[in-house]
């Protein structure tokens, strides 16, 4: 059963839709990498799956530039990030806590720093060891390998594998193909509006696309040509106006449509 699904989602902000009837579902234990060209959408998609509320699921959103809430220290600053001291139960907040104390270890990061004096690169591990402290069901990472060393992004494969094993989902959005080779099970592409699923890592993606793009194109010159004809006919002018080539005449205007609408 999938744990979020959009079924013929729309979004637009001005004339061109960033998302239209795009549908997608994210079932248990996958990673999947949400790839596009700039301004796309994707962040937008995103931002749509954070706001989701379904059967109880959990879902964590960590933006591209992570901000933290003023406080002595680092480990102060994502408890009220997290709201961790909502939490009435002791004993559940005692083993959060401690969670959260060895996710600092993991991403190395000083519980102690002045969350003012962090660089970009300690924000964004800060909000990947909540993120991962809090192990929400679904869990949005926008660029998670922004500001972070190799070294740190290791440190995030490596966490995001236990969390494959723990049969908790990710989507991530990200330009680090390396990254997504090494964690997606499944690529997604928003295109034009539409959302497109390939499974595997972003390699066997690339293989499609490729296979898909060169179709797409030879189906593009073929079309081109058939209107170029069509436009060559219609100037002939007697012929059009005949009542047996009204069909023709019909359909060179959708052809027009057609190539006009074309993204």
């Amino acid at each position: 059963m999938a744990l979020i699904t959009l079924i013929d989602a729309h979004l637009a902000y001005g004339d061109l839709p960033l998302l239209d009837e795009a549908n997608i579902s994210i079932e248990p234990g996958e990673r999947v990498g949400l790839i596009g060209r700039n301004g796309t959408g994707k962040s937008s998609l995103l931002s749509v799956l954070a706001g989701k509320t379904m059967l109880g699921l959990t879902i964590h959103y960590v933006e591209q530039e992570p901000q933290l809430p003023d406080a002595p220290t680092l480990k102060e600053s994502l408890i009220l990030r997290g709201k961790l001291d909502e939490t009435t139960d002791e004993r559940e907040k005692w083993r959060i806590l401690a969670k959260l104390d060895e996710n600092l270890s993991h991403f190395e990061l000083n519980p102690n720093a002045d969350p003012k004096l962090t660089s970009g690169g300690e924000k964004k591990r800060a909000a990947l060891a909540l993120a991962f402290t809090l192990a929400p069901q679904l869990l949005l990472l926008d660029e998670p390998t922004n500001h972070l060393d190799m070294r740190a992004i290791r440190l995030l494969e490596a966490r995001s594998q236990d969390e494959l094993k723990n049969q908790r989902s990710l989507v991530v959005i990200t330009h680090d193909r390396a990254f997504l080779d090494k964690v997606a099970t499944r690529i997604v592409e928003l295109d034009r509006g539409v959302l497109r699923s390939y499974p595997g890592n972003f390699a066997a993606y690339e293989t499609r696309k490729e296979e898909e793009l060169a179709a797409e194109e030879l189906e593009r010159r073929r079309f081109d040509k058939f209107w170029a004809q069509e436009e060559v006919w219609i100037r002939k002018g007697i012929e059009a106006r005949r009542t047996r080539n009204e069909g023709r005449v019909k359909r060179l205007e959708q052809l027009r449509r057609e190539r006009a609408a074309r993204r």
